[in-house]
């Protein structure tokens, strides 16, 4: 019986340690996907007009944002981003 625990204590640990290695894995891969979109001072999404090919692309992720203008897209306040793309 006492085999029995020992075996099913170990195969848990095993087990859990190798979740714990996939789970850091992919979270180490997916920060390192998110990490250009990201500003080196917080961990928020920071966007600007070089982010974007045209004006019709900014403009949309600008509306998608909601109010105001956190990622500074619309520097005249008149709700157009990025007016010098193409």
């Amino acid at each position: 019986m006492g085999e029995k625990i020992a075996l099913s204590v170990a195969a848990l640990v095993v087990g859990t340690s190798a979740f714990s290695l996939f789970s850091g894995t992919y979270q180490a891969e997916r920060e390192a996907k998110l990490q250009p979109y990201r500003s080196t001072e917080s961990a928020v999404w920071d966007k600007d007009c070089g982010d974007f090919a045209t004006h019709d692309e900014a403009q949309e992720f600008f509306e998608s944002a909601g109010s105001g203008d956190p990622h500074g897209l619309d520097r005249d306040g008149d709700d157009l981003a990025c007016e010098t793309l193409p």
